[in-house]
């Protein structure tokens, strides 16, 4: 019996990639955000689902859907038309962790409702139940890894499925939720890969017994993954601010590892590898609120629905927005640990006087930071990279903050310089706050990218 043309080569990949960012993979489980967690190995793990999600995302978007359907299967079959044809060419594993469980960090968050910009009650995910206004998240730190294996049943295909391995060591792709935030950016440690040819019977044996076979009949091909080119077709433009803390700043976390006289009874959020950090969450709350003032200012309100999307009644009546904020790290560790405490006291707004038991203490951050936030090539980039140049202008000039404490003059950015990259075109323009040698404001590539956005930003409410 011969066999089919599809399956005559089976071609399996081992691949160990490594979380270069937060992941979170919700569980609906629980009175809080929690992971996924193995109901057997009772650790962290990626459902295959998922995975297989992000490929053919990324793949789709980069490809026609004939193309799509072609390696990942139709997503219904035609009348008429043979099911085999429609099958996928993959089947992928779940992602399981190794080596020593990772490392978890639980964030606070809030709920802010648009329309009054106030904390409201949120609903906890899969149960329709309302819980207070702020809730933790949890995630698995960055540099956790785990593998899984993928199978491809074409052996006229590796290229595309190399194509898309190489876009996650390459940071263009995203597993999980929370994308908005940064979160779910990987890279790859290791790529093995074996192709079993059916038509020999040596190979149909080591097929049979494919789960036991040695890492040595494996052949490792990260450095073939790492030289593909692969043009990044999702992203728009990528944005940096360079700057530092003009004073001192303070993302409170839930909780404060230390106790005794001398510690602080609240601190700056800290990552799963120590970083005192700006997560990514609390950069979009921020940046968010000004856009909103300025785009409700101008009359463009469709571009924050653009930029951070809604969800509606139906998966259909919602979108997904097109910017991603990304953890941000504050000055030197070690001169964050040493810092020393900032004393405070509540004030009585009745009296005027000291509470009682009103003094507390802060442990506060500062240094130099460098702000990274990201724009999809979707739901008009060119309109959200205008707008929110104009927010971080606001950031630079000391008319918004980051963190709490603002009245006391806390999270002012002393921003140095804001650089704008068009990924598509391959083009920079930066902005200069503050020259080498102090020569103050300038902008560079202002023709070709920034003034075209802000544009793009502004046009209809210039026409009015």
């Amino acid at each position: 019996m011969s066999v089919c043309s599809p399956f005559r080569k089976i071609t399996k990949y081992l691949v160990t990639a490594a979380c270069t960012r937060p992941l979170h993979i919700g569980s609906a489980m629980g009175d809080k955000e929690e992971v996924l967690i193995h109901p057997v190995d009772d650790v962290p793990f990626i459902q295959a689902a998922s995975i297989a999600g992000v490929f053919r995302g990324y793949y789709a978007a980069c490809h026609s859907e004939k193309e799509t359907d072609a390696l990942f299967g139709a997503r219904r079959s035609a009348g008429g038309e043979n099911a085999a044809e429609n099958g996928s060419r993959v089947r992928l594993s779940d992602g399981r962790f190794c080596g020593d469980s990772p490392l978890l960090e639980l964030r606070p968050r809030v709920s802010i409702n648009p329309e009054t910009g106030s904390c409201e009650a949120s609903t906890i995910k899969g149960t329709g139940k309302k819980a207070g206004h702020k809730f933790n998240m949890e995630y698995i730190g960055a540099g956790a890894r785990f593998e899984f294996a993928v199978y491809l049943y074409d052996d006229e295909r590796q290229d595309a499925l190399e194509e898309i391995l190489s876009a996650i060591h390459r940071e263009q792709v995203q597993f999980g939720g929370q994308k908005s935030n940064g979160c779910g950016y990987m890279s790859l440690a290791s790529v093995k890969k074996k192709t079993f040819d059916m038509t020999l019977a040596s190979d149909r044996r080591l097929w049979a017994a494919e789960d036991e076979l040695e890492a040595k009949e494996y052949e490792e091909i990260l450095a073939e993954i790492e030289a593909k080119e692969t043009a990044d077709r999702t992203g728009a433009y990528e944005i940096i601010v360079k700057g530092c803390t003009e004073g001192n700043l303070l993302v409170k976390s839930i909780a404060v590892p230390d106790c005794g006289e001398d510690a602080p009874d609240c601190m700056n959020l800290r990552n799963a590898a120590g970083d005192y950090i700006v997560p990514g969450s609390s950069l979009k709350g921020a940046v968010r609120n000004q856009m909103e003032k300025i785009a409700g200012y101008l009359g463009r309100e469709e571009i924050i629905r653009d930029t951070f999307g809604y969800t509606g009644a139906s998966p259909k009546d919602s979108k997904a927005g097109n910017i991603v904020f990304h953890d941000t790290v504050v000055g030197s560790r070690m001169e964050n640990d040493m810092a020393e405490l900032s004393h405070r006291i509540h004030i009585d707004k009745f009296t005027g006087g000291v509470m009682d038991g009103g003094l507390f203490h802060e442990k506060n951050v500062s240094g130099d930071m460098d702000i990274s936030i990201s724009i999809k090539n979707r739901n008009h980039p060119e309109r959200t990279c205008g707008l929110l140049l104009m927010a971080l202008r606001d950031l630079a000039i000391g008319v918004m903050n980051l963190g709490s404490g603002y009245n006391v003059g806390k999270g002012i950015i002393d921003v140095s310089e804001i650089i704008v990259k068009d990924t598509g075109n391959r083009q920079e323009a930066v902005i200069r706050f503050k020259g080498n040698e102090g020569a103050g404001f300038g902008i560079t590539g202002e023709k070709t990218i920034i003034s075209q956005c802000m544009k793009a930003a502004q046009k209809e409410a210039a026409a009015v």
